[in-house]
């Protein structure tokens, strides 16, 4: 697989479309929880928190291991997953 792939592949985690769904459908002020039975990836990671300091809102995930909370572009594990 090469880097065009992945990166196409990257696009549609469900993840990324539930936080999408969540801003369109919920409160602005209400946090936005996803839960999940693998582990987030990277690439998921990086774009909760970007989401969370670009939107304002705090995201509440919940892996296969922990929960990570995102609020103004950080994460409480400290970006150790």
């Amino acid at each position: 697989m090469n880097s065009e792939e992945k990166e196409l592949n990257l696009v549609h985690h469900s993840e990324k479309m539930a936080v999408a769904f969540a801003l369109m459908n919920s409160p602005a002020a209400a946090p936005i929880r996803i839960m999940k039975n693998l582990r987030i990836c990277g690439d998921c990671h990086a774009f909760f928190k970007s989401v969370a300091e670009m939107k304002g809102r705090e995201i509440i995930a919940r892996d296969s291991s922990r929960f990570h909370h995102f609020s103004n572009g950080t994460c409480s594990c400290g970006d150790y997953w």
